[in-house]
């Protein structure tokens, strides 16, 4: 039996996961995929589903003893830079190693994913994560989606307060002014990337925790629009509603997440507003302010048969 954690070496995540697993005696091992395929090799048969991965370290592990995958970081192939140049033969190549990297990722042949392919590509379409949680009867803020500069002027003016952020995230999010609705200089970004347009829920940031059936949360007080920007949040954990322990796993199902951060925006009146759920999201800082041993409780998930 092996146990993989995706990431990259100087990743404090990656490897603290990675410690608390070789400590529980069991064989734990460090996959940076873009080594793939120059210093990693894949071996799969579609006959027979039996596969193998050569790890850097020259381990050669059957997919099928991989028990657990810890997925904190996805690096891309050696060659994933050509993809650009698809049609050139370094770029065909990446294409042809992320096919077999996907290959195995789909597999279902027992190993536990925490977190999978399908979760990752849920949190870069977040439009769409926004449309599914919606649907599962959960609050979500009146959200704009697009680059129809007429629609985010109309979404601006309806909305009491706005905030705005990148489709695909990544970038902070800012509180939605005239002065960002500028002709020549929004229809310059606007040509680049569609943007997000929420309403601004006044209120306090929720983040709750789920990772397996334990679900714990936290409020950040902060008074900036991202409370990631905000070095002086604090951090207080809190019980969670039942309402809301049974929304956040609902929306982990969902989202096929088995470990995530979920974070809300919890208004005034006590209503719970999702805003989004995090495949990967850090717990380091979270342990430290906390004393909750949140690395621990993946471990023992990933653990658990």
């Amino acid at each position: 039996m092996a146990y993989i954690v995706i990431g990259q070496s100087h990743d404090e995540h990656a490897q603290q996961i990675l410690e608390k697993l070789k400590m529980r005696g069991v064989e734990a091992y460090l996959l940076q995929t873009h080594d793939f395929p120059k210093k990693i090799k894949f071996s799969f048969s579609p006959n027979d589903g039996n596969g193998s991965l050569t790890l850097s370290c020259g381990t050669l592990i059957n997919l099928s003893d991989i028990k657990a995958v810890f997925w904190r970081s996805f690096s891309g192939v050696s060659d994933e830079e050509t993809r650009a140049t698809y049609m050139t033969e370094q770029g065909i190549a990446a294409k042809d190693s992320m096919a077999c990297l996907r290959t195995w990722f789909y597999l279902d042949n027992g190993t536990k994913w925490v977190n999978g392919w399908e979760a990752f590509q849920h949190h870069q379409e977040k439009p769409y994560q926004l449309q599914k949680i919606k649907n599962l009867g959960v609050k979500i803020p009146q959200t704009y989606v697009g680059n129809n500069i007429e629609d985010i002027k109309f979404a601006y003016k309806n909305l009491e307060q706005s905030i705005f952020k990148p489709v695909f995230g990544g970038a902070h999010t800012e509180m939605l002014t005239e002065s960002h609705l500028e002709t020549e200089r929004v229809e310059a970004a606007l040509a680049k990337s569609p943007i997000t347009v929420q309403e601004f829920i006044a209120g306090t940031n929720i983040r709750t925790y789920v990772v397996g059936k334990r679900v714990i949360s936290i409020e950040l007080k902060s008074d900036m629009a991202d409370f990631r920007e905000d070095d002086d949040a604090k951090l207080i954990v809190i019980d969670t509603p039942e309402l809301i322990k049974s929304q956040a796993k609902h929306i982990a199902e969902e989202l096929y997440l088995n470990w995530t951060a979920i974070d809300w925006r919890r208004n005034e009146s006590g209503e719970y507003y999702f805003l989004e759920a995090n495949p990967s999201p850090m717990f380091i800082g979270f342990e430290k302010q906390s004393g909750i041993p949140m690395s621990d409780y993946i471990v023992d998930y990933m653990l658990e048969h």
